[in-house]
C-alpha cells in the first residue's frame, strides 16, 4: 500500500482543450522544510469508474489520476498525483 500526503502545492498548465500538465510539485521534506520537484514525464492514468486505489484515494469519475516521475535524492520515483476539481484538491501517493 502506498502513502497518502495530502498537502501539496501542484503547478500545473490548463490548456484551452481541457488538458492538464503537470509540472512542478511541492511538498514538506523529513525537516519539515518545503521541498520542490520539476516533474520529469507523466501520463495520465484513465479511470473508467470509481474505485479506491493503491493509496487508499476514492477515486471518481471527476478524478484525474496522474503517475509522475521525479528524482528524489539522486535517484528517479514514479508517484501518483490526484487531482480533485470540486475543491481544487491536490494529493499525493507514493510507495
Amino acid at each position: 500500500m502506498g502513502k497518502l500526503i495530502e498537502q501539496i502545492d501542484v503547478i500545473a498548465q490548463f490548456k484551452h482543450d481541457g488538458e492538464i500538465i503537470p509540472m512542478r510539485l511541492q511538498m514538506l521534506n523529513s525537516a519539515g522544510q518545503p521541498k520542490a520537484y520539476t516533474i520529469k514525464g507523466y501520463r495520465r492514468i484513465v479511470n473508467t469508474g470509481t474505485y479506491t486505489s493503491i493509496d487508499n484515494v476514492f477515486v471518481t469519475h471527476s478524478t484525474i489520476v496522474f503517475e509522475c516521475q521525479i528524482v528524489i535524492d539522486n535517484e528517479m520515483s514514479v508517484v501518483r498525483l490526484y487531482f480533485q476539481p470540486e475543491g481544487h484538491l491536490w494529493l499525493l501517493g507514493m510507495d
